[in-house]
């Protein structure tokens, strides 16, 4: 499984990646060691498999040595293997960012563009302003996250687990027809004690307020499981076993780069329970869906 350990404050970065399962260690294979093929066949292919509870999410193969890949299934999906990266939420703050100054800018606001700036363009203050990122830090918007999940065929929904255990289990198996892949869970970071005069007085200068402040903290649910093997693979056990498990698995898996370890859950009773929990203390919870194939 991937799991993506805590940077600065890019855990909506970390999120997506290990919601999705994305790496730039896109080719290991299982039983097969980095970059070894079967010299026999200059037609073999590697293929990597996104799955999730059964159903197929994505697939894409390339030949041996040919670094394009070929998507099998919805073209429409041919984002799903982009490894989330700093540059790429970045672009997206900024891009959020200058919309809602030039929509400002259009109802007569004092926060105005630069004649001779760019539209895509900000300034070092106008970037420090942002309430979508901080520049260098991370600590990303809601709306960015949900951009970042789009592009790869991805869609947040508001999700409350209803009080009833019962009526909340059922409704998540229900929902299953719905495309859900898993969850995205936002919680409110505080600041440390030691620093929290200074953090509450630099919370009130516009240019540092975002670093002063508490953080947002992001963090990912999964049912998605990866699986990269090799086309006529059939004679390696390891490979075979491998995806099979991950056709049959029903687990859950609970992936926070603030902690060391994944959580398991093997039932929709246990998802239910954590999920719960995780609202009872304040917390957001999103579902994550793919549209049906």
């Amino acid at each position: 499984m991937i799991h993506e350990k805590q940077e600065r404050q890019f855990c909506a970065i970390h999120s997506v990646n290990n919601l999705m399962q994305l790496s730039k260690d896109s080719d290991r294979v299982a039983g097969v060691g980095a970059g070894q093929f079967d010299e026999s066949s200059q037609q073999q292919h590697l293929i990597n498999e996104w799955r999730c509870h059964g159903r197929s999410l994505y697939c894409q193969q390339r030949l041996k040595g040919i670094n394009s890949p070929t998507v099998i299934g919805d073209e429409n999906k041919i984002n799903w293997n982009v490894v989330a990266t700093q540059s790429e939420f970045n672009a997206i703050a900024e891009e959020i960012t200058n919309r809602e100054l030039r929509l400002m800018e259009g109802n007569g606001s004092s926060h105005r563009t630069s004649e001779n700036q760019s539209a895509s363009t900000l300034s070092t203050i106008q970037r420090f302003r942002s309430k979508h990122f901080t520049p260098t830090f991370g600590n990303y918007s809601y709306e960015v996250l949900e951009t970042a999940l789009i592009r790869r065929g991805v869609t947040l929904e508001y999700y409350r687990v209803n009080a009833d255990k019962a009526d909340s289990t059922s409704n998540t198996l229900s929902d299953q027809k719905k495309g859900i892949i898993g969850f995205i869970v936002h919680e409110e970071e505080t600041s440390a004690e030691s620093f929290s005069y200074l953090c509450r007085l630099g919370s009130q200068v516009p240019l540092i307020r975002n670093i002063c402040k508490g953080g947002r903290h992001w963090w990912a649910i999964t049912g998605v499981k990866r699986s990269c093997y090799l086309s006529g693979a059939s004679n390696n056990e390891t490979s075979v076993h491998v995806k099979e498990q991950i056709e049959n698995s029903r687990e859950w898996n609970l992936i926070d780069s603030n902690l060391d370890h994944i959580l398991t859950m093997s039932s929709d009773d246990d998802l239910m329970s954590t999920l719960r929990d995780v609202q009872s203390r304040g917390a957001l919870v999103f579902c994550c869906c793919v549209s049906q194939q």
